[in-house]
């Protein structure tokens, strides 16, 4: 189980399984087959000529991602002109943009089809023009043979497919899907269906999704979806399933990836009842515009909650205050705007304000507690708040009273941790005890730090979390709590390197420590306690499956 929320908790969006498949050698393909010109009527009414469908075969490319020199996974593209530019999904062109860097590849090898029913020949290295993970959509363009001769756009004259108006699209228009699902091997695979309908999308709008009953299965992410007038109108990028719904009817009926074995380690095949998702290649055109134009392409789209904006280096917190938390009771911490000076001895949170300036969505921003000139708790969270304006954050004690003492916040934001600011110290009279802020004197705490990868291939995993639970708290209590933010002593994120370093967790005190992904299962170890004897500094190091 991945938890869901917590305070200013990272939302995971689902990453469509990549399929790995073994790569087919073979003579590099300078020459795809040519489509023929002869049969151009069509064959019956509303569905594609024969020549057509030769056309829109001849531009449809495999795509293999190779780490290492080893395949990884396959997907699917189409070639948009001569000099041979090709639109795929940005899961196939770079895995890192979506949430998944370990899936990264060095290399893109494009196969193109010499007859359609042979496996396409891997034939040309592509690089990645312009890529946007919010929209799953990319443009790559091929810079040489297999072998490494350099090739010019020039030099290049490629089967292609027209761009159409995917607006112009309508409910009942057939659709044609051409691409490479592993459930079909390495040959080209063809289905056919309708438009279903439309699915709508926060910062996109009503026609974010072209839904389809047509078949796409895994390995045709990135593929071509065609008009019956042979001009792609989307790529086909979510197999039987939505963002918010798993794959509704998916079963394992062959061995898809030859290991002799027909198991859940193949791909799965949908099996009725289900709709597809297309993105419209009208969402595609700035990207392709920046591709052909040589420009940085830049998105306009962010996934709420995600850390992927270095930061402007000018973030500021200014004019900080205390809040006042006395509506605060079992539901959870609340506060006003009315200020304080000061915390009595029932306060079960504090809350500071201040105001901001510098920021930018989906930068990191890092809260630092102090209790007594002691770092007490650290929270790290991407930022969605917009540029400038007034903003509170609470500081909770997981339903107890706050430990006595004077209490202080620093902020840091962006790649570089930027000091945003720092307020001035408040006093709690009390004499709670239990939680996060409950401060050890020096000595009788324990640093746990260390490196979290994947086990699989042991490369560091950026954007993992860890979590500190509450004393006696064990994981499958967090669990049946729905991942309740009060269980949560401490949490914090990884940079791009894998590493972590929680500080100030009290000696003698049961502890649980998590460690979650997206796309991985998570890891726990529950009733850990720290002796006098033991450390100051614990390494622990993890390995995430998936």
């Amino acid at each position: 189980m991945k938890p869901n929320s917590l305070k200013h908790f990272l939302i995971f969006v689902s990453v469509l399984a990549l399929a790995a498949l073994a790569c087919q050698g073979g003579t590099p393909a300078l020459e795809p087959v040519t489509p023929s010109n002869e049969n151009t009527e069509t064959s019956e009414a509303g569905t594609l000529s024969q020549a057509t469908r030769s056309q829109l075969i001849a531009a449809t490319v495999q795509i293999i991602a190779l780490q290492g020199g080893n395949p990884i996974y396959v997907g699917s593209g189409t070639v948009l002109n001569p000099g041979g530019m090709i639109l795929t999904n940005a899961h196939v062109a770079s895995p890192t943009t979506v949430g998944a860097p370990e899936l990264e590849p060095d290399t893109l090898v494009v196969a193109v089809v010499v007859s359609e029913d042979k496996p396409a020949v891997p034939s040309y290295i592509a690089n990645v023009l312009a890529v946007d993970g919010f929209l799953d959509l990319a443009v790559i363009q091929i810079v040489s043979t297999v072998d490494g001769s350099t090739v010019s756009a020039g030099s290049l004259n490629l089967p292609y497919v027209d761009l159409q108006n995917s607006d112009n699209v309508h409910v009942g228009d057939n659709i044609n899907i051409f691409g490479f699902p592993s459930i079909g091997g390495n040959t080209i695979t063809f289905t056919q269906g309708t438009v279903s309908g439309f699915s709508s999308e926060d910062q996109i709008g009503d026609r974010a999704w072209i839904k389809t009953d047509a078949t796409i299965s895994g390995g045709n992410s990135g593929g071509l979806a065609a008009d019956n007038n042979g001009n792609i109108i989307g790529v086909p990028t979510i197999a039987a399933s939505s963002r918010e719904a798993e794959t509704s009817d998916c079963r394992v009926i062959q061995d898809t990836n030859s290991d002799g074995v027909v198991d859940q380690n193949d791909s799965c095949v949908p099996i009725g009842g289900f709709l597809n998702g297309i993105r419209p290649v009208n969402l595609a055109l700035p990207l392709i515009e920046a591709a052909q134009g040589g420009k940085q392409y830049t998105s306009p789209f962010r996934t709420p909650g995600t850390v992927g904006n270095p930061g402007s280096g000018s973030e500021s917190a200014t004019n900080f205050i205390w809040l006042d938390t006395s509506e605060s009771g079992s539901q959870g911490c609340k506060f006003n705007d009315t200020p304080v000076n000061d915390y009595g001895s029932s306060a079960m949170c504090i809350a500071a304000g201040f105001e901001y300036s510098g920021m930018t969505d989906g930068e990191l921003v890092l809260e630092r507690w102090y209790l007594n000139g002691e770092q007490a708790a650290e929270y790290s969270y991407a930022w969605e708040w917009g540029e400038s304006g007034l903003f509170g954050t609470i500081l909770p004690n997981d339903g107890n009273p706050m430990p006595a003492g004077n209490y202080r916040l620093e902020l840091f934001a962006g790649d570089a941790l930027t000091a945003m600011g720092n307020s001035n110290e408040v006093a709690v009279s009390g004499g709670g005890s239990g939680g996060q802020t409950q401060q050890p004197s020096s000595g009788d705490t324990i640093t746990v730090y260390g490196l979290i990868y994947d086990a699989s291939t042991n490369k560091p995993i950026s954007g993992a979390f860890v979590f500190v639970l509450t004393p006696g708290t064990t994981y499958e209590e967090w669990q049946a709590s729905n991942f309740n933010e009060s269980y949560v002593n401490a949490y914090l994120e990884t940079g791009a390197n894998g590493q972590y370093e929680i500080n100030g967790i009290p000696r003698d005190t049961e502890f649980t420590l998590v460690f979650a992904a997206q796309g991985y299962y998570d890891s726990y170890a529950d009733n850990l306690i720290a002796g006098p004897n033991d450390p100051d500094l614990n390494e622990i190091n993890v390995g995430l499956t998936k």
